[in-house]
């Protein structure tokens, strides 16, 4: 029987599952944006939430880096270390640079000058005190980190209080950032909304199961019949084309098309 002669209840039949499968199909389409539009935004949320979290660290990591070093010592922010020990910087640090030591040559002249000069750094504050030394062709060296480090044991106390106050900021911002979960809400609820939104499927069901009663028992089984031997064949030509484009494979494995 062709198509054009099928009875009107068969072509209703058609026409109600087609439009159940496109109701459904709706729906699942709805719900896939949906999710989609979830996983964006928590993605959005957590690249927000890492970048906060990289400012805080970034600040931390600027603030202990060190500032300079000489001859084994090293400046940092707040403190200068040298040997093991530390020497917390204050405004009131001081420091001293004097060479110790001298030439020395030998009355008869027959040994070589000795050269016994060095520099040392004497830094003093209320916490302590450091001495470090250097040879004396580093004397420059010396007083030029002599002065670094003054220079930033004037300015630690400010230095400290604005570190402080940006990290408090910055740990505030990393906290409201992961509360901040606005956008995954609304895509959530939205979600929510769509996977509860059934009605079209549902009626085009109630619709396809109110058609198939009305359809005479004899011209269903008939229909149903069709509809298996249509989906044998489609599932044997599936099957036949697995096998042949298998052994096409393994002809090719082996050699076979040379």
């Amino acid at each position: 029987m062709s198509r054009n002669r099928e009875p009107a209840e068969i072509i209703r039949l058609r026409e109600a599952e087609r439009a159940l499968q496109d109701a459904q199909n709706s729906y699942n389409q709805r719900v896939k944006q949906g999710e989609k539009q979830l996983k964006q935004a928590q993605k959005a949320h957590d690249r927000a939430v890492e970048s906060a979290q990289s400012q805080l660290e970034d600040e931390k990591e600027t603030f202990a880096a060190p500032l300079d070093s000489f001859e084994g010592a090293t400046l940092y922010r707040t403190r200068l270390e040298f040997e093991g020990s530390v020497l917390k910087l204050d405004p009131a640090l001081g420091c001293e640079v004097e060479v110790s030591g001298g030439l020395y040559t030998p009355p008869s002249g027959g040994e070589e000058t000795k050269d016994t000069r060095q520099v040392v750094l004497h830094f003093f504050s209320p916490s302590g005190q450091l001495d470090i030394s250097a040879p004396y062709e580093k004397e420059k060296q010396a007083h030029e980190f002599a002065d670094e480090v003054t220079s930033a044991a004037k300015d630690c106390i400010r230095v400290r209080e604005e570190y402080e106050k940006n990290v408090a900021l910055l740990e505030k911002g990393v906290q409201e950032t992961m509360e901040n979960t606005h956008a995954i809400d609304m895509a959530s609820s939205s979600l929510a909304q769509d996977k509860s939104a059934t009605q079209s499927v549902e009626a085009a069901k109630a619709y396809l199961e109110k058609v198939k009663s009305q359809t005479p028992k004899e011209l269903l089984k008939t229909y149903k019949r069709g509809k298996a031997q249509k989906k044998l064949v489609t599932w044997s030509v599936i099957i036949i084309l697995c096998v042949i484009i298998i052994a096409l494979l393994i002809i090719w494995a082996s050699g076979g098309f040379r």
